[in-house]
C-alpha cells in the first residue's frame, strides 16, 4: 500500500471516530445542594441548564424540566403537590389521569392533566412523571400548547428510563 492511500486510510478513520465520538449520548446530572443526586443520558446535541436541583434538557422534540421534590420519600407522597412543582413552567394544573409505572427500578406515577403555560398564560397541557432514585424523588416535567406535551412523551419517557444514581 502506498503512502498516499495509507494517509487517506488514517485521515477516514480519525474522521469516522470523530463522527461516532460527537454522535454519542452524554450524562446530565442533578445536584442537590452541590451533591450529585440523579444522573440521565441525554443526546450530545441537547441543551442543558442546571441549578440547585433542576435541570432543564431541551432536544430537537422536547424541552424536558426536572425537578428534586424535597420532603417526599414516594412518588404517591408527591403527587397530591403536582401543580405546586410545576409552577414556574405550567400553572392552573389540573390532573386528569394517573398511570403507575417503573423508573429505575421504583414505582413512579405518571400524571397528565390541562392548564396554563406560566410564561404567556396560553392554555395547554402538561405531562410529569414522578420517580425516585437514590432516595430522592424527582419530577420530570413536559408541556405545551395543543398536543404539544402528548408529542414529547416518548422522548421523555425514553430520557427518564436511562436515570440512575450517579457514581
Amino acid at each position: 500500500m502506498n503512502k498516499n492511500m495509507r494517509r487517506i486510510l488514517v485521515f477516514v478513520f480519525i474522521t469516522s471516530m470523530a463522527v461516532v465520538a460527537s454522535a454519542q449520548d452524554t450524562t446530565v446530572t442533578l445536584s442537590i445542594e452541590g451533591k450529585p443526586a440523579l444522573a440521565l443520558t441525554a443526546p450530545a446535541a441537547a441543551k442543558v441548564i442546571s441549578s440547585n436541583g433542576y435541570v432543564n434538557i431541551r432536544t430537537t422534540n422536547m424541552s424536558l424540566h426536572v425537578w428534586a421534590v424535597p420532603k417526599a420519600a414516594t412518588a404517591q407522597d408527591a403527587l397530591p403537590r403536582v401543580a405546586e412543582l410545576i409552577k414556574s413552567e405550567f400553572i392552573k394544573f389540573k390532573p386528569n389521569g394517573t398511570k403507575d409505572m417503573v423508573i429505575a427500578g421504583a414505582p413512579a406515577k405518571h400524571v397528565t392533566g390541562s392548564g396554563n403555560e406560566a410564561d404567556d398564560g396560553d392554555p395547554g397541557n402538561a405531562e410529569l412523571v414522578l420517580f425516585v432514585v437514590g432516595g430522592n424523588v424527582f419530577a420530570g416535567c413536559v408541556h405545551g400548547e395543543f398536543d404539544d406535551a402528548s408529542r414529547a412523551r416518548a422522548p421523555m419517557m425514553a430520557l427518564l428510563q436511562t436515570a440512575h444514581e450517579p457514581p
